[in-house]
């Protein structure tokens, strides 16, 4: 039994798709890039092109929505290549996660058609200095006022911040809360809060 046997005919076709991708535009310049510290611009324009990222979006937002395993044998398929990349699609997918299990119908709308053609591109930001990625010891804080909330406190290494235009900030909302509850995760567009 193949592993390709737990995904319809359909999802098969998707899966290969991305392994050939890997296969014949990744693997041949991957080690360049790592070298080089290069941003990998026209392996993330093929990526949107295939679809890649909006393969957790329902079709009514304009996705492409695949199976739990298909979507996890594109990632392994994707780190096989480089690691890079499937994070890339991994922090994208989680903020349009969460913005379909929590956003306004509004914030939807107007943000997830573009994240599945990859448009807009997404991505997390968790990581402190000092704390790393120890969530249970975030500092960062964002307190209500009459305008909407105040953030104070600092993230680093966000992955593909700098592509991104929506970013989704974790940061602790209840400072009382024990330290592995009481944070929430807010989205931020290059222009301010979503």
């Amino acid at each position: 039994m193949s592993t390709l046997d737990i995904v319809s005919e359909d999802e098969r076709f998707i899966v290969r798709t991305v392994r050939d991708f890997v296969d014949n535009d990744v693997k041949p310049v991957v080690r360049e890039l790592e070298h080089s510290n290069t941003y990998p611009e026209a392996l993330i324009e093929r990526m949107k092109q295939l679809g890649v990222f909006g393969l957790a979006i329902p079709e009514e937002y304009g996705g492409t929505p695949v199976s739990t395993p298909c979507y996890v044998l594109i990632t392994e398929e994707l780190a096989r290549g480089w690691m890079s990349l499937a994070g890339a699609m991994g922090g994208h997918t989680v903020v349009s996660t969460l913005l379909l299990r929590f956003g306004t119908e509004e914030q939807k709308r107007r943000y997830l058609p573009k994240m599945a053609t990859g448009e807009i591109r997404a991505t997390m930001a968790l990581t402190e200095p000092g704390g790393g990625s120890d969530l249970q010891a975030m500092r960062t804080v964002a307190r209500r006022d009459e305008d909407g909330y105040v953030v104070d406190g600092s993230k680093t290494w966000i992955t593909n911040s700098r592509r991104s235009r929506l970013i989704a900030l974790l940061c602790k909302t209840d400072p009382d809360a024990t330290p592995r509850t009481g944070a929430s995760p807010s989205c931020w567009s290059s222009t301010g809060p979503v």
